[in-house]
């Protein structure tokens, strides 16, 4: 019997996306509170959003990304991204629970953007690689 692993369709360049999915989920989290709120208020509906549930969020997608990202890094072994992720993550969960700033904030989340983009590229060309 072949002992040749069967392709289920997550790896390579399929695998990346997640993390991206996850990067823009706390992305979202942060500002598209923001706009949902604008949206409701310019039509005379107030709405409140807990700002510890958005922290929250933002972190926990935060954190999921990282994960991603390192599950992808056991495959291609290029660190950059990881690093990259790993900075970001702390920079947003520390931003979210010991010293809020919107600057940081807004940067952390390019930059764990950013990662997972290049994380995602990296997966792209080791897949060609391997075909």
């Amino acid at each position: 019997m072949d002992n040749q692993p069967i392709d289920t369709g997550k790896s390579g360049a399929g695998r990346g996306k997640l993390s991206l999915i996850f990067a823009a989920l706390a992305f979202l989290a942060c500002n598209g509170t923001i706009l949902v709120i604008g949206v409701f208020s310019a039509i005379g509906i107030s709405l409140s959003i807990n700002p510890h549930l958005q922290a929250a969020a933002i972190s926990l997608f935060a954190i999921v990304t990282l994960a991603l990202v390192f599950r992808d890094f056991k495959r291609h072994r290029s660190i950059g991204p990881l690093l990259l992720a790993a900075l970001a993550s702390v920079t947003l969960v520390g931003t979210m629970y010991i010293h809020y700033n919107k600057l940081v904030e807004s940067i952390g989340l390019l930059v764990l953007f950013a990662a997972a983009l290049w994380g995602w590229q990296i997966n792209r060309k080791h897949r060609s690689v391997e075909s």
